[in-house]
């Protein structure tokens, strides 16, 4: 069973996503756990945590598809087109984003509820943090899915 560079690519992006987000949320739950904060500061902390992530995730990323296309090109011999997407991959980013949107827009309703509710604000913040692992594992998969299946 032969997978195309369409699937890898996926797979290995959610590889590098459980490795950061579990890297990440472990020294962020250190960090706050170490700490005694006052509710505004402990929202400064939690918005700068998001903040932060969103950098890490892109820098990691952009580091990730430049290593990918490396080692790629190596084992098989063959150069990548760049930048150089047909009209089904062009459909299938396109579901593929919407997959993400549905997900990260139920996750953060489920959490408002939640916040009604009366959940803390930590736990708002820790389940924001992982509806965004969830949604960015979502677009991954609807690709490999969409990829393997076809439309």
């Amino acid at each position: 069973m032969k997978i195309s560079i369409q699937e890898k690519r996926p797979l290995v992006f959610i590889i590098i996503d459980i490795i950061v987000f579990s890297i990440y949320s472990i020294i962020v739950l250190d960090k706050y756990n170490r700490s005694t904060m006052a509710l505004p500061d402990e929202l400064k902390f939690w918005g700068a945590a998001i903040l932060i992530l969103v950098p890490i995730l892109i820098s990691s990323r952009i580091l990730l598809y430049v290593i990918f296309s490396i080692s790629n090109t190596v084992i098989t011999k063959k150069r990548e087109e760049k930048f150089l997407t047909d009209e089904l991959g062009n459909i299938i980013k396109l579901k593929a984003s919407r997959s993400f949107s549905n997900t990260f827009m139920m996750s953060f309703l489920l959490i408002m509820i939640l916040l009604v509710f009366g959940m803390s604000v930590t736990t708002m913040f820790k389940l924001f943090i992982l509806s965004l692992f969830m949604s960015l594992t979502a677009y991954n998969i609807t690709e490999i899915y969409y990829y393997k299946t076809g439309i």
